[in-house]
């Protein structure tokens, strides 16, 4: 599918979500997500942020600016700056740099701890749509979470490698952070679009290496239903953290069950 039809397509369906989550019912799946969220955000930003200031106390310890003479060293002309501020500055780059992993650390563990209620909310939106029924079976949840854990450690993982080499291009050239900034924060979109679909996948029965070939070549609906997704989560009070996962969730099924529909989804 053509790049800039799926995106648009995964944003349309997943606006749909609004009309279908009231209308059908599926209103409750808001509010699972939001409690969990909070902990797991909360708890993460205080060890990263904790971690950053023990980091940066450490590294001005061993340096010790302390013992630069006030002349006569090729440091002494910023022995000022580097005893009052640099573990300041140093803490605040270590915070930016532990907020950018452990918000990509939280935002895969909370898809891990839901992906039995997201699949049953897209099982349900799928219901709910074409009539279909998939009776509850307590051996495919089990293979349902086995899954969901399987491929939201395989996007992280990438995800975490693309993140290490943008970051290293960008110490190299910090000019270039123009680049590596936007198309970082894609690839988060397409990884997050992929998880959202793969609900779907399963429960189709397509194997992982199928559901990868689909999303390579609907790379533009991924990064649509990944767009949406993040977008919420950057809104107030809770608005986005109710309707950012259950939004996504019927955007990929919706557009994935119009794909099959079309048979091409193989």
């Amino acid at each position: 599918m053509n790049f800039f039809a799926g995106f648009f397509k995964a944003i349309v369906n997943s606006f749909k979500g609004f009309s279908l989550l009231f209308e059908k019912g599926l209103w409750p799946y808001l509010f699972y997500s939001v409690g969990l969220w909070l902990l797991m955000w909360a708890g993460s930003i205080w060890l990263f942020a904790e971690i950053a200031s023990q980091l940066s106390n450490y590294l001005s310890q061993q340096l010790n600016f302390e013992q630069i003479p006030d002349t006569g060293a090729i440091l002494s002309f910023a022995k000022h700056f580097l005893t009052g501020y640099f573990s300041f500055i140093m803490t605040w780059v270590f915070k930016i740099i532990f907020w950018f992993v452990s918000s990509t650390f939280t935002k895969y563990l909370v898809l891990i701890a839901l992906s039995p209620l997201f699949a049953l909310l897209s099982e349900s939106v799928e219901e709910k749509t074409n009539g279909k029924n998939y009776p509850f079976t307590f051996p495919q949840l089990i293979k349902d979470i086995g899954r969901g854990i399987i491929i939201s450690l395989r996007n992280m993982i990438l995800e975490y490698f693309f993140i290490v080499v943008g970051f290293i291009i960008t110490l190299i050239f910090p000019p270039l952070v123009i680049v590596t900034g936007p198309l970082l924060m894609i690839i988060s979109w397409y990884f997050l679009g992929f998880t959202m679909l793969d609900y779907n996948f399963e429960r189709h029965k397509m194997t992982i290496k199928e559901s990868v070939q689909f999303t390579r070549k609907n790379v533009g609906l991924a990064c649509g239903i990944g767009l949406v997704y993040t977008v919420f989560m950057w809104l107030p009070f809770f608005i986005g953290l109710m309707f950012g996962p259950a939004l996504a969730v019927v955007g990929a099924t919706l557009s994935f069950l119009e794909l099959k529909q079309k048979e091409t989804v193989i």
